[in-house]
């Protein structure tokens, strides 16, 4: 008989798996069936991301969130972080998703439009593309000294022949940052910032060789623009939509299921109406959909709506018409009034649009002028600005961006509840209003669209936005009412 110790553990140190159970040991736990892992979105379609100590929110394009509870808020900031960082590698390396998390040096960029440590190929590309003015610049931070930043400016050299353009012509020239200050190499004076330095900079001509260049407009980074800042990857489809503005994609409604009411008001070459729809229940076939659209179906039930009937007289831009329901019934935002389909009726042109209970904001803010807190106004004008940046992340333009057209689905006037808005959608397509037409729709629209109905972009969403908050802010007076167009 052995004297040595009993030892629970068999040849190389493992325990024996034949050991009976102690009776007196504790037993052990069951074991636990993790949940299995469900996608939720990838980084280019994050918009934001908030923290609130161990509470991570990330908030998508169609505004729906994920919430993320982690033991500790060291973790939480590391998580979003991590986020942060992939969302710059992979969809936008300008842009972080909570300022929590944002590098300093990521919001010294974005204050003085710097890129990231592209090399010399895409910054010319991008010059390019500019279509390059006298004294067109990029700033850039170098790919070799961290603290060495690149300002490339280009020319348009003198002509070769006539009727024919010079060749682009660029130079480079070396920002170093010494501590708090930069210094333009060759130029023995320090500037305590960047922006000081550059606005010097606007009213002096650099001298490369036998060649001079002014210094006079920044091309600073675009929201999710291509470069070789970016990892490109082939994202995994998962069955979204994808938005075809190629073709006119709508519901279209059967005259019988619409119920015209009182008249509202006038739109742009259109009649508003307050209307009823008449939804089948019935998800069968389509030749059962039509047998039960003759008569009414118990399974039926009927939908407060807005019918925008186009005037008979305007058929000629009945195709803009049908772009702009297209368009709204192919996005899905929380803040966007949603369009049910278009029901042609004889002569008649009909968008089918969403009721929103409390109508205009326009017409509430003249109601309870001064009466209105600071607070409810933020709030608004944070939806409307989630509903234009979803709109921006998909290049889509909304072009008739002002408070009339931003509907209250909520009121929000009682303690304790919050407003709740819709943006309508944009009415007639931009492209087609009349010149008078576009100058009636100063200060919202944009100066640049006023003469070109090409220039209609993002941009001019943003001014827009601009002048709504205006209108927001002052109880939907009139921004510059006390100025003529053309001032």
């Amino acid at each position: 008989q052995s004297t040595e110790p009993f030892s629970p553990r068999g040849h190389f140190g493992r325990r024996s798996r034949n050991k009976e159970q102690d009776p007196a040991a504790p037993a052990e736990p069951p074991e636990h069936k993790e949940p299995p892992w469900s996608h939720f979105c990838d980084f280019r379609e994050i918009t934001h991301v908030v923290v609130k100590e161990s509470r991570i929110t990330i908030h998508r394009q169609d505004n729906q969130c994920l919430d993320v509870v982690l033991p500790s808020p060291g973790m939480a900031l590391s998580l979003v972080a991590l986020v942060d960082g992939y969302f710059r590698l992979t969809a936008d390396s300008s842009h972080y998703l909570c300022h929590d998390v944002a590098p300093p040096r990521l919001l010294v960029s974005l204050r003085n439009g710097i890129h990231g440590p592209m090399q010399e190929e895409f910054v010319f590309a991008k010059l390019r593309r500019e279509e390059p003015e006298e004294g067109l610049y990029i700033l850039r931070w170098s790919a070799l000294d961290f603290n060495r930043i690149i300002l490339s400016v280009v020319k348009r050299g003198p002509q070769e022949a006539l009727g024919t353009p010079g060749a682009f012509k660029y130079r480079q020239f070396r920002i170093q940052k010494k501590g708090d200050s930069f210094v333009l190499e060759g130029w023995d004076r320090e500037f305590p910032s960047l922006r000081e330095l550059l606005d010097l900079l606007k009213g002096c001509t650099l001298r490369s060789g036998e060649e001079n260049f002014s210094v006079k407009r920044c091309c600073p980074p675009k929201p999710g623009e291509i470069s070789d800042l970016l990892i490109t990857r082939k994202v995994k489809d998962n069955g979204k939509q994808i938005l075809n503005l190629t073709q006119l994609s709508f519901h279209q409604i059967r005259k019988n299921e619409i119920t015209q009411r009182a008249h509202l008001g006038q739109g742009t070459r259109t009649n508003i109406y307050d209307g009823v729809l008449s939804v089948c229940g019935n998800s069968g076939n389509e030749d059962e959909a039509e047998y039960f659209s003759t008569e009414q179906n118990n399974n039926s039930r009927e939908m407060h709506v807005i019918l925008k009937v186009l005037d008979p007289s305007h058929r000629d831009i009945a195709l803009a018409f049908f772009e702009t329901a297209s368009l709204m019934s192919q996005v899905s935002h929380v803040h966007l009034a949603f369009v049910h389909g278009v029901c042609v009726r004889g002569s008649e042109n009909i968008m089918v649009e969403e009721f929103v209970e409390h109508g205009p904001l326009d017409v509430l803010l003249r109601k309870e002028k001064g009466r209105i807190s600071v607070g409810w106004k933020i709030t608004v004008a944070k939806q409307l600005g989630s509903a234009l940046s979803y709109l921006e992340d998909k290049n889509l333009v909304h072009g008739n961006v002002c408070a009339k057209n931003i509907l209250l689905a909520r009121k929000g006037l009682e303690d304790g509840s919050i407003p709740f808005v819709k943006l309508s959608d944009p009415g007639i397509s931009f492209t087609v209003l009349s010149r008078e037409e576009r100058v009636e729709r100063i200060p919202w629209i944009a100066p640049e669209c006023v003469w070109d109905v090409g220039a209609l972009s993002t941009a001019a969403d943003k001014w827009s936005f601009g002048t709504t908050l205006l209108e927001i802010c002052f109880d939907a007076d009139v921004p510059l009412k006390g100025r003529t167009p053309p001032e």
